[in-house]
Formats: structure tokens, C-alpha cells, sequence
């Protein structure tokens, strides 16, 4: 008999004051079970039947045997061995499973609470908050939590990137927001912390040991794939994504938008919040815990991104996938690039050869005005007045020359500037001597007038010159020679004997 079943036959006769008959066939009983139930004082036990057997049962001593060999083996292994022989079992596959769950010990990790003292450690850690476009790139966005353990003290920056520099930036700007530095620093196996193995066996980076022992911080690594080991950050970066970020979609529009909800929502909400594990408030936790860190040291840890790089043809270096000018006398030398998270300089014989603002865009072109228009007098050829006056300048048989040349269906700047080029060569006494014979000879045109001196070379049995054409062709226009004295070869060429006859 139910209970539900003795409760109704006692209210139908007393209460409804029902007769046994009446009460029977309400309830499809029999009388005896009415007139039983009204004799019991107490409700009836429930005694649950018997399980029924299972096509499993003949078989469970074996995979009971198979188990205490074998603790890892799985559901289908045990399957395939008790289903050998003519005996072996028929059933499916589910039976096997839900017996193993029944006899197995249950998998997982027993957690156990940490208690930290104040000053002991802070966690840090980062995480992944989407994209934003700045110009016309499309930038992840990332942010970098830090915790102190024990007063749940939290800083947080957001960032375009995880690198090495924005890494140690964001530790050096918490210690700073913090005013002081703990014992211990726990993180994760990030590139820019370890460089190979894991936990108690990971080799750190030589830079992060550098920030550590500049800060009197013991680096902690945890193990690989074992986030809880850090938790308390690990809540941290969920709690700003859901509650920082979540919703925000429409505010966060722009980079600055991002650098002010750091601060003030770091300030107004998440430090001054009830904790949901200490009951109190970081910020009130942290005024015991304060005290208890150690103190900054008096100079700061350089956190700037050093590189080498190669000033190309165009007088620029490249940085973060855009390209910062240089002076142009820097062109094809190696420099020092350091970067910081608003200014990139460019370093070149121990001192500071440019000075540009950062810019997280890609792919775009910062050059300074004074880069430019130094470059743009490197690169500015001669006018073509210019060249003109310049061979007027040889006499009168060159302006013949030049007024008989402006004649001809020819550009005149290509030949006038090809001949001064040869007056730096053979000097300007033999040039205008080939001009003047050009002249005589109604022919005027450059090649013409180098032929005849190299004829007249040839005649003299001179060597022909060696023509020295420097990278920048302006170079050459810009050399001064003094005009070739033949006296100087009779010098050369004299031998002791014939100076003594003379």
C-alpha cells in the first residue's frame, strides 16, 4: 500500500464520511484494503521491489577482474573480452558503460582553497576582447590583468598587441598603480615569460628575469594547460570581459575609448565592488595590504621594443608594418630603432636622429617635413638653365656651339649636359679645343666632339679615362676638380739622368 493510497482512504471516511463501499469504488480497491487502512495508525513503509536482473550481472566478476589488471581500459575493450566464446555476453554496449561509471573512481581534480598574505602575490594574466579598427586596420584587442591576491586588488590595460614590450610595459605600469611591488609574480607560459618547458622546469626569458630581479619579484610559471593554478586572474579576465566589456559594443567606438573605461571602470567599479569571496572591498583590503609591498626603486625599467634595422633607398625604416623617415645621409645604415607605446626613435651613432609619434595603423608612411625637403635637395637635378649657363660659360666657341645646337631637331640639355660631364673628364682645355673643330667642321652634336677627343688621345698615345660615375649622379656634378696641368705628367715621366742633362 502507497502512502498517497492511505492518506485518501482515512480523508474519504472521515472527513467525506464514506462507506467502505463507496471508498472502494472511488478508488478501484477492495474493502479489506480500506478496512486495513483505517486499522493502521502510522502511514505505510514504501518498501521499493526488488531490482530487476540485468544480461550484465553473469558477467560482472570478469570485468571486475579485468579492471583491478586494467583501470584505464575502456568501455569497448571490455566489451570485446566478455563477448569471447559461446558464453560470452550479447548485450549492447550502453550496459558496459553505465556499470564501468558505477565501479570506476570518478575523474577530476579536488580543488583546495589558497590563502595568501598581504604582499605575498599577484597574478597576471591576459585575454582576448575582439577587434577595433584604428584608420584602416583592423586591430585585435587585447587586456592585460593584473591581481593581488590577497586584497583582489585588480589593474587592468587594454592593448593592440601581446608582445614582448607590452607585456613587461603592463607589469611595470601595475606595480606603479599598485605603489609597490610583492614577493611573487604567477603567470602563465607566455612566449615573452618562458621560453621552453613548463611549472618548476621552464626556462624563462633572460629580459623577464631581467624585470624580476629589478623588481625583487620570485616568477612563479604555472603548469601547461592547468589555468586554475591561477585562478583568482583567471576570474579576473572573465569578470572584465562580462561585466567591463559586455554591452559596450556602441561606447567603444574609438582607441581613447578603450584607455578611459580602463580607468574608470577600474576605479568606480571593479575595486570598489564587494568581492564575492572576501565580502570586503579590494580597495579596503588593499589599504592593509599596501603596506606590506615593497617599496619601487628609484629608477625605471626600460620597456621599450629595440630593434636593428636598414635605412632603405628611400631614407625610412620599418616598425610595426609602417615605415618612419630618417635623414637621408643615413640611407643604407644600420640603426637602432626603440619604440615605445607613443613615440618610435630611430637611434644612429649613439644619438637620436628622429623623433616620430607612434602610429598603430598599418602600412602607412610617417616622414618629417625636414626628412623631406633634405631628401628633395638630394634628389633635385640641375635646371636646364642652369646647364646652359654653365656651358656658356666656356667661351665663345661654346656658345656657337649652343646656338647652333638649339637648331637642330635634338634636345639641347641632353648633349650641353653630356659635354660638361666631359670637361671633368678631359678637362676643359682640350673640350673646348674639340668644340672649336666641331664648330669648323659644321657638326654638332656631343658624341661627335667626344670622338675627336678621343682621337686626339690616341694620336698623343694617352691612355683613355677612367670615367667614375658615384651612386648619386648629382655627386658628380657637385665635384669641384682644378683644371689638369700637363707640366704635372713631364714631372712623372722624367727620369733622374735627363733632369741632371737639363
Amino acid at each position: 500500500m502507497k502512502v498517497s493510497q492511505w492518506a485518501e482512504i482515512r480523508r474519504l471516511v472521515e472527513v467525506e464520511k464514506l462507506s467502505h463501499r463507496a471508498v472502494a469504488l472511488r478508488l478501484r480497491c477492495c474493502q479489506k484494503t480500506v478496512a486495513r487502512a483505517l486499522r493502521m495508525d502510522h502511514p505505510p513503509d514504501e518498501k521499493r521491489s526488488a531490482p530487476r536482473g540485468s544480461l550484465l550481472d553473469p558477467y560482472k566478476p570478469k570485468i571486475d577482474a579485468l579492471l583491478a589488471r586494467y583501470p584505464q581500459l575502456s568501455a569497448a575493450r571490455v566489451l570485446e573480452e566478455i563477448r569471447r566464446g559461446p558464453d560470452g555476453y550479447r548485450g549492447q554496449l550502453t550496459l558496459v558503460r553505465l556499470y564501468l561509471r558505477q565501479v570506476r573512481p570518478k575523474r577530476g581534480r579536488v580543488y583546495q582553497e589558497v590563502e595568501y598574505q598581504p604582499g605575498q602575490a599577484m597574478q597576471i594574466d591576459w585575454g582576448h576582447c575582439g577587434q577595433i579598427r584604428i584608420g584602416s586596420t583592423q586591430r585585435r584587442v587585447s587586456v592585460f590583468v593584473a591581481v593581488l591576491c590577497y586584497s583582489r586588488m585588480c589593474y587592468i590595460e587594454f592593448t593592440l598587441s601581446q608582445r614582448k614590450a607590452e607585456f613587461y610595459r603592463a607589469i611595470v605600469n601595475a606595480l606603479t598603480f599598485f605603489g609597490g611591488s610583492p614577493r611573487r609574480i604567477i603567470f602563465d607560459n607566455l612566449k615573452a615569460a618562458v621560453l621552453n618547458g613548463s611549472g618548476r622546469s621552464a626556462c624563462l626569458h633572460p629580459e623577464f628575469l631581467a624585470l624580476c630581479g629589478h623588481f625583487c619579484l620570485e616568477p612563479i610559471a604555472c603548469e601547461r594547460r592547468d589555468p586554475e593554478s591561477k585562478g583568482t586572474v583567471e576570474a579576473g579576465v572573465r569578470y572584465v570581459k562580462r561585466n567591463a566589456l559586455a554591452g559596450r559594443e556602441d561606447e567603444l567606438v574609438c582607441w581613447d575609448d578603450y584607455q578611459q573605461l580602463a580607468v574608470t571602470w577600474r576605479d568606480e567599479v571593479a575595486n570598489v565592488r564587494l568581492h564575492h569571496t572576501t565580502r570586503q572591498r579590494p580597495v579596503d583590503r588593499f589599504a592593509q595590504e599596501s603596506g606590506a609591498l615593497r617599496p619601487l626603486p628609484g629608477f625605471t625599467f626600460d620597456t621599450d621594443e629595440v630593434v636593428l634595422a636598414i635605412v632603405s633607398s628611400h631614407a625610412q625604416v620599418r616598425f610595426d608594418g609602417n615605415r618612419y623617415s630618417v635623414p637621408p645621409k643615413l640611407k643604407d645604415t644600420t640603426v637602432m630603432t626603440r619604440a615605445s607605446d607613443t613615440q618610435v626613435r630611430v637611434i644612429a651613432n649613439g644619438e637620436v636622429a628622429a623623433c616620430h609619434a607612434r602610429s598603430y595603423d598599418r602600412n602607412q608612411r610617417i616622414i618629417l617635413p625636414d626628412h623631406r625637403l633634405e631628401a628633395l635637395k638630394l634628389r633635385n637635378r640641375v635646371r636646364a638653365r642652369d646647364i646652359e649657363e654653365a656651358f656658356d660659360g666656356l667661351g665663345d666657341e661654346a656658345r656657337k656651339f649652343h646656338l647652333e645646337l638649339r637648331r637642330q631637331p635634338v634636345k639641347t640639355t641632353v648633349h650641353l649636359r653630356r659635354l660638361l660631364n666631359l670637361v671633368h673628364l678631359y678637362g676643359r682645355r682640350d673640350v673646348v679645343a674639340a668644340i672649336a673643330r666641331a664648330n669648323q667642321w659644321l657638326t654638332f652634336d656631343a658624341a661627335y666632339v667626344e670622338t675627336i677627343l678621343l682621337q686626339d688621345r690616341r694620336r698623343r698615345e694617352l691612355p683613355s679615362p677612367t670615367q667614375v660615375r658615384p651612386r648619386r649622379e648629382e655627386l658628380l656634378e657637385e665635384t669641384d676638380l682644378e683644371e689638369p696641368d700637363p707640366a704635372d705628367y713631364d714631372r712623372l715621366t722624367h727620369t733622374e739622368e735627363e733632369t741632371d742633362h737639363e
